[in-house]
């Protein structure tokens, strides 16, 4: 459980640090003598930033899900559950030629994970929910996620639409990250 708690560190990190650039950067626009490269350039700094924030993110989620679903596969190994016995009790109808009598091993990877997650909170609370998770259970999560999402949604109409994103500052950035940190905490409290 311990790396689960390193790894929130090591991406509130990464986060604050983003934000100490994302403050240089305003300053450099502020400034008495402001700095041409970013005046002539705010929006494009602006997007890479937003874009960075929702990479972070969705880096930090796909890890403690996939860490999460390595911990249950291996608690599953350990347990030593004959195979057959879980097909018959889920009633999954195995025919007799595909009988194993080994244990049942559910192994995960990371494109398992990432195939079904993404910064989106409501993918991210759809996989959790198949790894039994039930985020929305977190009032960190709950109380953020519409804020999240709005994030991920202007990050999409940027890539995706070639979005100006005119309409978010230096300032709505730092407050995005001050935002998804406690988020972030909550799903990763959900896993331990």
């Amino acid at each position: 459980m311990a790396q689960l708690s390193d790894e929130y560190v090591r991406y509130e990190g990464l986060f604050l640090s983003l934000k100490d650039v994302i403050t240089a950067s305003e300053q450099r626009v502020l400034n008495e003598n402001p700095d041409r490269l970013f005046i002539d350039n705010v929006n494009f700094f602006v997007k890479s930033y937003l874009i960075s924030i929702c990479s972070y993110l969705e880096a930090f989620l796909q890890d403690v899900a996939f860490k999460y679903s390595q911990r249950i596969s291996t608690r599953m190994e350990e347990a030593c559950i004959p195979h057959n016995f879980m097909h018959w009790r889920l009633k999954t109808g195995l025919k007799d030629k595909n009988y194993n009598y080994e244990s049942m091993l559910l192994p995960i990877n990371k494109k398992d994970i990432s195939d079904n997650i993404s910064a989106s909170p409501y993918r991210t609370l759809k996989l959790f929910q198949n790894l039994g998770v039930d985020l929305s259970k977190s009032y960190d999560f709950e109380n953020n996620k519409d804020l999240v999402n709005m994030v991920v949604t202007k990050r999409n109409n940027i890539v995706h639409h070639n979005d100006r994103a005119a309409d978010v500052s230096f300032g709505d950035l730092k407050s995005f990250i001050d935002v998804i940190l406690p988020y972030m905490k909550a799903v990763k409290e959900a896993t331990l």
